[in-house]
C-alpha cells in the first residue's frame, strides 16, 4: 500500500475540499463533545514523496506541537489531522497518525519526544 492510501485509510470522515471551513467547524464541534475544546491540525499532502514529507517534515513539526499542548503523546487528546489530498479533506485522529508515523520511522513514543519534542 502507498503512503498516501495508508495515511488516508486511517480517516474517520471525510468532505469536499471545497466545503473545508464548514466541514472542519462541523467535525471539531463533533470531536468537542469526546474531548472538550478539539483542535484541527492542517496539511496538505503533495503529490510525489508523501512518505518522506510526511516524515521529514510532518512528524517533526506535528510531535512539536503536540508536545507543546494539553495533547501529548500517544493519546495527541483532542487534535484531529484536517488532511488535505486532491478534492478531498479527511479528518484524522491524530494518535492514528502518530502511531503509524511512528511505526514508519522506527522510533517509539518516547523517541520522537526526545527528537521532536520542545527544547
Amino acid at each position: 500500500m502507498d503512503a498516501t492510501a495508508e495515511l488516508l485509510g486511517l480517516a474517520f470522515a471525510k468532505s469536499p475540499a471545497v466545503e473545508a471551513n464548514e466541514a472542519i467547524s462541523r467535525v471539531r464541534e463533533e470531536q468537542s463533545a469526546e474531548q472538550s475544546g478539539a483542535t484541527s491540525y492542517e496539511l496538505v499532502l503533495p503529490s510525489e514523496d508523501v512518505r518522506a514529507f510526511l516524515l521529514e517534515r510532518t512528524l517533526p513539526r506535528l510531535v512539536d506541537y503536540l508536545e507543546s499542548t494539553r495533547a501529548k503523546l500517544p493519546d495527541c487528546a483532542g487534535v484531529f489531522l484536517s488532511v488535505f489530498s486532491g478534492d478531498t479533506l479527511y479528518f484524522i485522529h491524530a494518535r492514528d497518525a502518530v502511531a503509524m508515523l511512528s511505526q514508519w520511522s522506527g522510533l517509539s513514543m518516547d523517541e520522537l519526544r526526545r527528537r521532536y519534542g520542545p527544547r
